[in-house]
């Protein structure tokens, strides 16, 4: 990550293995697509974070989305209930690039 800090990172950590697998990508939409996608995968993947400059923006565990920037910045989302969920994380696209420009940087 410090290579690149101006990527956004998920990082999943796998039940079964130690070293977590961490993604770059430069589109916030990519990021979230493959959060939700490894929020869903309750069987393989124990947690999971987005992460900017190294905030972590999002964070699930056991398929919950909470905690983290997202809670703290927008307490109110009514989104976040429902995630996982590939037609709901569109909506949190906006809210983490609000969350990039006025919390991170």
């Amino acid at each position: 990550m410090k290579d690149n800090p101006n990527k956004i990172w998920v990082v999943a950590s796998p039940k079964r293995a130690r070293n977590p697998e961490y993604s770059q990508y430069n589109s916030v939409g990519e990021a979230l697509s493959d959060f939700d996608d490894w929020t869903l995968d309750t069987g393989s993947i124990a947690s999971c974070e987005v992460l900017y400059r190294g905030i972590t923006l999002m964070h699930s565990a056991k398929g919950k989305v909470s905690g983290a920037a997202c809670e703290k910045y927008n307490k109110d989302c009514n989104v976040r209930s429902k995630l996982p969920n590939s037609s709901e994380i569109l909506n949190c696209e906006e809210c983490v690039k609000k969350m990039i420009e006025n919390y991170v940087l």
